[in-house]
Protein backbone atom coordinates (compact mmCIF):
# COMPACT_ATOMS: atom_id res chain seq x y z
CA UNK A 1 0.00 0.00 0.00
CA UNK A 2 1.58 3.77 -0.91
CA UNK A 3 1.88 6.04 1.38
CA UNK A 4 -0.53 8.12 0.95
CA UNK A 5 -3.38 5.17 0.70
CA UNK A 6 -2.23 4.23 4.53
CA UNK A 7 -4.89 4.60 6.81
CA UNK A 8 -4.50 7.93 9.07
CA UNK A 9 -4.60 7.38 13.19
CA UNK A 10 -5.03 10.13 15.44
CA UNK A 11 -2.41 10.49 17.78
CA UNK A 12 -2.73 11.97 21.68
CA UNK A 13 0.67 12.58 23.52
CA UNK A 14 1.58 14.18 26.62
CA UNK A 15 4.46 15.67 28.97
CA UNK A 16 4.70 13.70 32.28
CA UNK A 17 3.02 15.91 34.69
CA UNK A 18 -0.06 16.43 32.30
CA UNK A 19 -0.01 20.01 32.12
CA UNK A 20 1.07 20.00 27.71
CA UNK A 21 -1.33 17.66 26.26
CA UNK A 22 -1.78 17.45 22.04
CA UNK A 23 -3.27 15.41 19.21
CA UNK A 24 -2.23 14.38 15.19
CA UNK A 25 -3.07 12.34 12.94
CA UNK A 26 -0.94 10.77 10.98
CA UNK A 27 -0.45 7.31 8.67
CA UNK A 28 0.84 4.59 11.83
CA UNK A 29 4.16 5.23 13.25
CA UNK A 30 6.15 2.44 12.67
CA UNK A 31 9.65 3.73 13.56
CA UNK A 32 11.93 6.41 14.29
CA UNK A 33 15.11 8.42 14.68
CA UNK A 34 17.66 8.06 17.07
CA UNK A 35 19.88 10.97 16.03
CA UNK A 36 23.46 11.04 18.22
CA UNK A 37 23.73 14.96 18.08
CA UNK A 38 24.84 16.79 21.36
CA UNK A 39 20.82 17.59 22.17
CA UNK A 40 19.35 14.57 20.63
CA UNK A 41 21.55 12.16 22.76
CA UNK A 42 21.26 13.77 25.87
CA UNK A 43 17.28 14.23 26.20
CA UNK A 44 16.75 10.27 24.47
CA UNK A 45 14.77 11.79 21.10
CA UNK A 46 12.78 9.11 19.65
CA UNK A 47 11.83 11.70 16.55
CA UNK A 48 8.97 11.30 14.05
CA UNK A 49 8.37 13.58 11.22
CA UNK A 50 4.88 12.99 10.40
CA UNK A 51 4.69 16.12 8.91
CA UNK A 52 1.37 17.39 10.17
CA UNK A 53 0.32 20.41 12.18
CA UNK A 54 -0.16 19.49 16.57
CA UNK A 55 -3.10 20.42 17.57
CA UNK A 56 -2.97 21.78 21.19
CA UNK A 57 -5.62 20.05 23.81
CA UNK A 58 -4.31 21.86 26.81
CA UNK A 59 -1.94 23.97 27.72
CA UNK A 60 -0.31 24.87 31.03
CA UNK A 61 2.43 26.97 30.64
CA UNK A 62 4.85 25.08 31.47
CA UNK A 63 6.60 24.70 28.25
CA UNK A 64 9.74 26.22 28.19
CA UNK A 65 11.93 26.81 24.81
CA UNK A 66 15.64 25.99 24.48
CA UNK A 67 18.31 26.97 21.89
CA UNK A 68 21.71 26.67 21.13
CA UNK A 69 24.60 26.86 18.92
CA UNK A 70 23.39 29.00 15.61
CA UNK A 71 19.70 28.91 17.00
CA UNK A 72 17.72 26.93 13.93
CA UNK A 73 16.08 24.90 16.08
CA UNK A 74 13.54 25.30 18.96
CA UNK A 75 13.56 22.50 21.41
CA UNK A 76 10.62 22.93 23.39
CA UNK A 77 10.19 20.90 26.84
CA UNK A 78 7.91 20.98 30.01
CA UNK A 79 9.09 22.74 32.70
CA UNK A 80 7.65 21.11 35.47
CA UNK A 81 8.09 17.31 34.49
CA UNK A 82 11.04 17.79 32.14
CA UNK A 83 9.76 15.82 29.72
CA UNK A 84 10.69 16.64 25.87
CA UNK A 85 7.58 16.86 23.50
CA UNK A 86 8.90 19.05 19.95
CA UNK A 87 10.82 20.72 18.33
CA UNK A 88 11.00 22.54 15.14
CA UNK A 89 13.76 24.31 12.36
CA UNK A 90 13.93 27.22 10.44
CA UNK A 91 15.40 24.45 7.66
CA UNK A 92 12.10 23.78 6.25
CA UNK A 93 9.08 24.70 5.79
CA UNK A 94 5.62 24.12 7.76
CA UNK A 95 4.60 21.54 8.91
CA UNK A 96 7.73 19.84 7.59
CA UNK A 97 9.64 21.98 10.10
CA UNK A 98 8.26 20.01 13.16
CA UNK A 99 9.93 17.19 15.12
CA UNK A 100 7.72 15.29 17.60
CA UNK A 101 9.56 12.79 20.50
CA UNK A 102 7.51 10.09 19.48
CA UNK A 103 8.38 9.02 23.12
CA UNK A 104 5.25 11.15 24.55
CA UNK A 105 2.66 9.66 22.47
CA UNK A 106 0.38 7.59 24.75
CA UNK A 107 0.00 3.80 23.93
CA UNK A 108 2.93 3.60 21.43
CA UNK A 109 5.26 0.72 22.22
CA UNK A 110 8.71 2.35 22.09
CA UNK A 111 10.82 -0.61 22.33
CA UNK A 112 8.49 -2.30 19.76
CA UNK A 113 9.06 0.38 17.19
CA UNK A 114 11.95 0.42 14.15
CA UNK A 115 15.32 2.20 15.19
CA UNK A 116 16.75 3.95 12.17
CA UNK A 117 19.78 5.87 13.88
CA UNK A 118 21.41 8.63 12.23
CA UNK A 119 24.92 9.97 12.80
CA UNK A 120 24.98 13.81 13.05
CA UNK A 121 28.19 14.29 14.98
CA UNK A 122 29.86 15.27 12.24
CA UNK A 123 28.29 18.11 11.19
CA UNK A 124 29.20 21.53 11.92
CA UNK A 125 28.98 23.35 14.56
CA UNK A 126 31.05 21.08 16.69
CA UNK A 127 29.32 20.97 20.01
CA UNK A 128 31.84 21.45 22.59
CA UNK A 129 31.55 19.73 26.03
CA UNK A 130 31.14 21.93 29.14
CA UNK A 131 34.07 21.57 31.75
CA UNK A 132 33.06 20.25 35.17
CA UNK A 133 34.77 22.52 37.50
CA UNK A 134 35.28 20.14 40.42
CA UNK A 135 35.33 18.37 42.84
CA UNK A 136 35.98 15.18 41.29
CA UNK A 137 34.77 12.28 43.31
CA UNK A 138 37.12 10.01 45.48
CA UNK A 139 35.16 7.17 46.61
CA UNK A 140 36.37 4.83 49.91
CA UNK A 141 35.79 1.85 47.83
CA UNK A 142 37.97 2.79 44.75
CA UNK A 143 41.83 3.67 45.13
CA UNK A 144 42.93 6.61 43.83
CA UNK A 145 44.92 5.06 41.28
CA UNK A 146 42.23 2.61 40.01
CA UNK A 147 39.03 2.74 38.31
CA UNK A 148 37.19 4.81 35.39
CA UNK A 149 36.55 8.55 36.06
CA UNK A 150 33.78 9.65 33.56
CA UNK A 151 32.89 13.67 33.03
CA UNK A 152 29.72 14.87 31.74
CA UNK A 153 26.58 17.89 32.00
CA UNK A 154 23.42 19.05 30.74
CA UNK A 155 23.48 20.34 27.34
CA UNK A 156 23.79 23.98 28.33
CA UNK A 157 26.30 23.14 31.51
CA UNK A 158 24.64 24.70 34.00
CA UNK A 159 25.05 21.27 35.54
CA UNK A 160 27.95 19.36 35.31
CA UNK A 161 28.95 15.92 36.95
CA UNK A 162 31.89 13.75 37.46
CA UNK A 163 31.25 10.08 37.88
CA UNK A 164 34.03 7.04 39.30
CA UNK A 165 33.19 3.64 39.27
CA UNK A 166 35.31 0.32 39.24
CA UNK A 167 35.81 -0.69 35.83
CA UNK A 168 34.24 0.52 32.46
CA UNK A 169 30.75 0.41 31.66
CA UNK A 170 31.68 -1.15 28.52
CA UNK A 171 33.47 -3.80 30.33
CA UNK A 172 32.09 -7.22 31.11
CA UNK A 173 34.07 -6.54 34.34
CA UNK A 174 31.39 -3.62 35.11
CA UNK A 175 28.90 -5.93 37.14
CA UNK A 176 26.29 -3.26 38.41
CA UNK A 177 23.30 -2.76 36.79
CA UNK A 178 22.79 -0.87 33.91
CA UNK A 179 18.97 -0.60 33.15
CA UNK A 180 16.49 1.27 30.78
CA UNK A 181 13.07 1.30 31.84
CA UNK A 182 10.02 1.59 29.87
CA UNK A 183 7.37 3.10 32.85
CA UNK A 184 5.42 6.01 32.08
CA UNK A 185 8.53 9.02 32.97
CA UNK A 186 11.58 6.80 32.38
CA UNK A 187 10.07 5.71 28.35
CA UNK A 188 9.56 9.76 27.52
CA UNK A 189 13.40 10.14 28.55
CA UNK A 190 14.89 7.36 27.46
CA UNK A 191 17.08 7.49 30.38
CA UNK A 192 19.55 5.18 30.59
CA UNK A 193 20.42 4.43 34.53
CA UNK A 194 23.22 3.67 36.57
CA UNK A 195 23.29 3.04 40.09
CA UNK A 196 26.18 4.47 41.47
CA UNK A 197 27.16 5.23 45.25
CA UNK A 198 26.79 8.99 46.79
CA UNK A 199 30.65 9.01 47.25
CA UNK A 200 31.08 8.12 43.48
CA UNK A 201 29.09 10.54 42.14
CA UNK A 202 29.76 14.77 41.94
CA UNK A 203 27.28 17.15 40.56
CA UNK A 204 27.97 20.95 40.08
CA UNK A 205 25.51 23.81 39.48
CA UNK A 206 22.79 21.79 41.85
CA UNK A 207 21.26 25.17 42.42
CA UNK A 208 20.06 25.10 38.46
CA UNK A 209 18.29 21.79 38.84
CA UNK A 210 14.49 21.40 39.14
CA UNK A 211 13.14 18.74 40.81
CA UNK A 212 10.03 16.58 39.78
CA UNK A 213 8.06 14.10 42.14
CA UNK A 214 4.92 12.26 41.50
CA UNK A 215 2.41 9.60 42.96
CA UNK A 216 3.70 8.69 46.25
CA UNK A 217 6.65 10.59 45.78
CA UNK A 218 9.45 8.73 47.62
CA UNK A 219 11.92 9.34 45.07
CA UNK A 220 12.78 13.18 42.86
CA UNK A 221 14.02 13.31 39.78
CA UNK A 222 16.31 16.64 38.86
CA UNK A 223 16.50 17.90 35.31
CA UNK A 224 18.57 21.31 34.22
CA UNK A 225 16.12 23.76 34.29
CA UNK A 226 17.27 25.68 31.66
CA UNK A 227 17.79 23.11 28.94
CA UNK A 228 15.57 20.13 30.42
CA UNK A 229 18.13 17.18 30.44
CA UNK A 230 17.34 14.82 33.52
CA UNK A 231 20.60 14.51 35.68
CA UNK A 232 19.62 12.00 38.52
CA UNK A 233 17.18 10.22 41.44
CA UNK A 234 17.48 11.06 44.75
CA UNK A 235 15.03 10.22 47.56
CA UNK A 236 12.69 13.10 48.44
CA UNK A 237 13.86 14.94 51.64
CA UNK A 238 12.47 14.58 54.73
CA UNK A 239 12.06 17.80 57.01
CA UNK A 240 12.38 17.74 60.54
CA UNK A 241 9.58 16.26 62.82
CA UNK A 242 7.73 15.29 59.27
CA UNK A 243 6.18 12.06 59.71
CA UNK A 244 7.07 9.25 57.40
CA UNK A 245 5.57 6.24 56.64
CA UNK A 246 6.41 2.85 57.11
CA UNK A 247 7.09 2.47 53.34
CA UNK A 248 9.04 5.08 52.88
CA UNK A 249 11.39 5.07 55.71
CA UNK A 250 11.84 1.72 54.17
CA UNK A 251 12.77 3.01 50.92
CA UNK A 252 15.02 5.37 51.68
CA UNK A 253 16.98 3.10 54.62
CA UNK A 254 17.71 0.87 50.98
CA UNK A 255 18.14 3.73 49.01
CA UNK A 256 20.40 6.64 51.09
CA UNK A 257 23.68 5.20 50.19
CA UNK A 258 22.66 5.33 46.30
CA UNK A 259 22.75 8.16 43.30
CA UNK A 260 20.85 6.68 40.04
CA UNK A 261 22.30 8.80 37.00
CA UNK A 262 21.22 8.66 33.31
CA UNK A 263 24.36 7.93 31.61
CA UNK A 264 22.81 10.35 28.83
CA UNK A 265 24.71 13.11 30.76
CA UNK A 266 28.24 11.24 30.41
CA UNK A 267 30.28 13.11 27.03
CA UNK A 268 29.88 11.01 24.15
CA UNK A 269 33.63 11.06 23.83
CA UNK A 270 34.04 8.88 26.68
CA UNK A 271 30.87 6.65 26.85
CA UNK A 272 28.58 5.34 23.65
CA UNK A 273 25.19 5.00 25.41
CA UNK A 274 23.69 4.01 22.50
CA UNK A 275 25.93 1.34 21.65
CA UNK A 276 25.62 0.35 25.46
CA UNK A 277 21.59 -0.41 24.61
CA UNK A 278 22.60 -1.86 20.73
CA UNK A 279 25.04 -3.99 22.55
CA UNK A 280 22.79 -5.27 24.86
CA UNK A 281 24.70 -4.11 28.46
CA UNK A 282 21.34 -2.35 28.70
CA UNK A 283 18.86 -4.20 30.96
CA UNK A 284 15.43 -3.62 29.33
CA UNK A 285 13.03 -3.76 32.24
CA UNK A 286 9.06 -3.49 31.37
CA UNK A 287 7.28 -2.03 34.18
CA UNK A 288 4.06 -3.80 33.62
CA UNK A 289 5.63 -7.52 34.20
CA UNK A 290 6.42 -7.34 37.62
CA UNK A 291 9.43 -7.10 39.29
CA UNK A 292 11.62 -4.80 36.57
CA UNK A 293 13.79 -2.50 37.57
CA UNK A 294 11.85 0.54 38.90
CA UNK A 295 9.81 -1.92 40.88
CA UNK A 296 13.03 -3.65 42.60
CA UNK A 297 15.21 -0.83 42.99
CA UNK A 298 12.73 1.74 43.34
CA UNK A 299 13.77 4.44 41.18
CA UNK A 300 10.48 5.89 39.88
CA UNK A 301 6.77 4.32 40.57
CA UNK A 302 4.18 3.93 37.76
CA UNK A 303 1.38 6.29 37.16
CA UNK A 304 -1.57 6.52 34.92
CA UNK A 305 -1.09 8.99 32.09
CA UNK A 306 -4.18 11.47 31.80
CA UNK A 307 -4.82 13.71 29.44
Amino acid sequence: MADSEQQIKKYRGNCHCGAFVFEFEAPEIKSGVICNCSICYKKGYFAITPGVELKIVKDGGTIKQYQFGEKKWKHQFCSKCGTATYGTSEFFDPPMNMGINARCIQNLDIWALQERHVDSTAHPPPYTPPTHPGPLPSPQSIPDNQGTLYHGSCHCGAVTAALKVDHPFESQSYKGMLAECNCSHCIRGGYVWAYPTKDQLVISGRENLTWYEFNRKIVRKGSCKHCGVLVLAEPVPIQEGEEVSEEMRKFRDGFKDIRPVNLRVVNQDELDVEGLRRGGRVRQARRAGGGGVCESVSIIEEREDGG
